[in-house]
């Protein structure tokens, strides 16, 4: 009888599953356009990223500072997270605001 409860659990999963892969996929096409997006209603903009999530394209943050993709608001302003800023940056940038370890 295992074998059964566990196929019945797993087809009543499979419809909450798909409506959650849809909400996401929504949310994607929702922020696509923004500049940025802001966790909540915080101040600090980062940089807008998609990750994969059990084969579906999701948008995070670049900096990973936030899990929750319904939780991302769109934002017209410019990126100001220093963890977002510095993760695209590539040689030796300085990121705005944070000391510079090496000396020129």
């Amino acid at each position: 009888m295992t074998d059964r409860t566990e196929t019945a659990t797993a087809a009543e999963s499979a419809p909450d599953i798909e409506h959650l892969a849809a909400t996401l996929r929504r949310r994607r096409e929702e922020l696509a356009g923004a500049a940025g997006v802001r966790i909540g209603h915080g101040q600090v903009v980062h940089r807008l990223a998609t990750h994969l999530w059990a084969g579906v394209e999701i948008p995070a943050v670049g900096c990973h500072a936030a899990v929750d993709p319904l939780r991302l608001l769109a934002s017209a302003g410019p990126v100001t997270c220093r963890r977002c800023l510095g993760a695209g940056r590539t040689g030796r940038e300085q990121v705005p605001g944070q000391t510079s370890l090496l000396e020129e």
